[in-house]
């Protein structure tokens, strides 16, 4: 390890025993470390996203349009099909160029919203975190290095937009654990790989409003979608879900988290959790109720609205729509919505929740 990287190890780590250090020696890390929270304005705009053009990611293109100029290749480190962009400025470290992933269940239509880099400096985890984050915060501000787990982590956030670092290092790692890619480039066991999150996703059409302004909710026992965040729409969308998830952009009953119902004459199914997904009734095919018996898991049961989508290697999308501790508890909710929105209801099975 070189002078300047031990200098780093002991000036930026603050808070936690490093439990698998052979030499005994002690690295501090706050756990679980806030993100660094940027400000966004129409003055100053996004500056993660100023950060990514200068990158010259394509933030402007969708991904058939990517595609069509860059085609999908075989990543050599990982050894699977992925979009390289080869054409975009590196990271200083780079073990690759940029990718994004090519799966076909993912839409075509829109921007790519998810793209990393893996950074290699030194064969230190700790280094080569370090020394990234120490890279960007050239241009957004330093973020706290943490422990997450058995990994360092650091965040820099601006509204959906985000960009984070994630390290493995090979002493917090369990015995035995293989890997074929660290196989093929050994480098990639202490590298340092930034993620990166646009956070787009659709603007309500006009129509779209009306229904999340007019929807009625529907009483039910469980919890409408995912609500973690205490504020709807507050997390940036799966790729998989960009035909369906919306901006809520400041429609007041959007901060209502947890609620689903439908618009006015039952025209779309409407549901208000850290997604504000909104779907219009002609798009809904079925609806499946997954129920699970209690195993080592507790149990439950999870609605979804199969929608059709322009995925290439799909016909429906699975959303979710709601999921209750009782494997029986969404029975009622999905008979009451196929009956309103005019589409098939299935059951599952129970099966063990193992």
């Amino acid at each position: 390890m070189s002078v300047i990287s031990k200098w780093l190890r002991n000036v930026l780590t603050i808070g936690q025993r490093n439990p698998g250090n052979d030499q005994n020696e002690v690295a501090f890390y706050p756990n679980e470390p806030e993100p660094t929270l940027l400000p966004l304005s129409e003055e100053v705009g996004n500056p993660i996203l100023d950060l990514l053009k200068e990158w010259r990611l394509p933030l402007g293109e969708t991904r058939d349009e990517v595609i069509a100029r860059v085609g999908i290749s075989s990543d050599p480190l990982f050894q699977r099909e992925q979009i390289l962009l080869t054409d975009v400025c590196s990271l200083q470290g780079a073990l690759s160029p940029w990718t994004a992933q090519s799966f076909d269940r993912i839409p075509r239509q829109f921007p790519i919203t998810r793209f990393n880099s893996p950074v290699w400096f030194e064969d230190d985890a700790h280094s080569n975190m370090k020394l990234t984050a120490s890279h960007i915060a050239q241009n957004l501000g330093k973020a706290v290095v943490g422990r997450r787990w058995n990994t360092l982590v650091a965040r820099w956030q601006c509204d959906l937009a985000a960009i984070e670092l994630t390290s493995w290092p090979p002493e917090w790692q369990s015995w035995g654990d293989r890997n074929d890619a660290y196989d093929r480039e050994p480098r990639l066991r202490t590298a340092c790989l930034v993620n990166v999150a646009t956070g787009f996703r659709q603007r309500l059409s006009e129509v779209e409003k009306e229904w999340v302004t007019t929807y009625r909710p529907i009483a039910f026992e469980g919890t409408a979608g995912t609500a973690g965040s205490g504020r709807a729409g507050a997390l940036a969308p799966s790729e998989f879900d960009l035909e369906y998830a919306r901006d809520p952009e400041g429609i007041a009953q959007a901060t209502q988290l947890g609620s689903l119902g439908l618009a006015q004459a039952d025209e779309a199914l409407v549901v208000i959790a850290d997604q504000l997904m909104v779907m219009a009734r002609q798009h809904i095919v079925s609806l499946d109720v997954c129920r699970l018996t209690p195993a080592k898991g507790g149990g439950g049961s999870t609605l979804y609205a199969n929608c059709i989508t322009a995925a290439p290697g799909a016909d429906t999308l699975a959303v979710l729509i709601a999921q209750a501790k009782d494997p029986d508890g969404m029975n009622e909710l999905a008979a009451t919505l196929g009956a309103r929105l005019g589409c098939p209801v299935q059951l599952s099975a129970y099966m063990a929740d193992v």
